[in-house]
């Protein structure tokens, strides 16, 4: 084993012992926002975005995943001191815990968790389609939002390719938009890692914005490619509005 492994390994290791104190923090953080705390919501959300990160670098690919929806559940606008709110908080910290017995095991099946993941995020972020929109130009980006705002969706905003990749490998998506040439992962490359992979968003339709003519693989199954002329703007909330409406 080499001086890096070792010392990767001596990470994992204290990141696994330190799991469960972690865990019991979060539960402080939404006890505290409750009390009305000040700065008790920023350091929740510190907290579970530093939680993520950590659990992608060691490979837990399942507590990214819950850290990943706990995150928007906490963007989304829906985590307030009302007692359901802070229930559904409290769920998603209870996942986190149950996680502690899975942390640094192979082969333990994790279903029921992922289940239960599944079904929280249908009851804490109700009756609005999620889009994930990757557009690394802020004006562009903001013309997308503006026209998909009025589809009452929620909408998700990424600006690189491979982090757009990493949330959707572990945050499922109603539909995709996105900007075909990005800074470091073009989206026909984001396309076809999904389709390859077991995530939930393997089958997720796709919206490619670009005016690039070059074909594009049939089995990839982009739902539309629109080009950014005179017909953008209604094109993109026409064909938007007919996939949702299926979801």
């Amino acid at each position: 084993m080499s001086e890096f492994d070792t010392l990767l390994k001596q990470l994992r290791d204290e990141f696994i012992a330190e799991f469960p104190e972690r865990c019991d923090g979060l539960e402080e953080c939404v006890l505290a926002f409750e009390q009305g705390r000040e700065g008790a919501f920023d350091d929740l959300y510190r907290r579970v975005h530093s939680l993520k990160g950590s659990g992608s670098q060691f490979g837990f690919s399942l507590l990214t995943s819950i850290c990943h929806q706990f995150e928007s559940f906490l963007s989304s606008g829906g985590f307030t001191i009302e007692q359901l709110s802070l229930s559904y908080a409290l769920s998603y910290v209870d996942l986190l815990k149950r996680m502690v017995e899975f942390v640094g095991q192979e082969g333990v099946s994790t279903q029921d968790i992922e289940h239960e993941l599944d079904d929280l995020r249908k009851s804490s972020m109700p009756g609005r389609a999620t889009v994930l929109l990757i557009e690394p130009s802020p004006s562009r980006r903001k013309l997308c939002q503006g026209v998909l705002a009025p589809l009452g969706v929620r909408i998700v905003v990424q600006d690189r390719g491979l982090a757009a990749l990493e949330q959707m490998l572990h945050e499922p998506f109603d539909l995709l938009v996105a900007a075909r040439e990005l800074p470091d992962l073009n989206t026909v490359a984001i396309v076809a890692a999904l389709r390859e992979s077991n995530s939930r968003n393997k089958n997720v339709p796709v919206i490619l914005v670009s005016s690039n003519s070059t074909p594009i693989a049939e089995h990839l199954a982009i739902n539309a490619v629109l080009a950014r002329d005179a017909q953008f703007i209604p094109n993109l909330a026409k064909i938007a509005s007919e996939i949702l409406k299926h979801k």
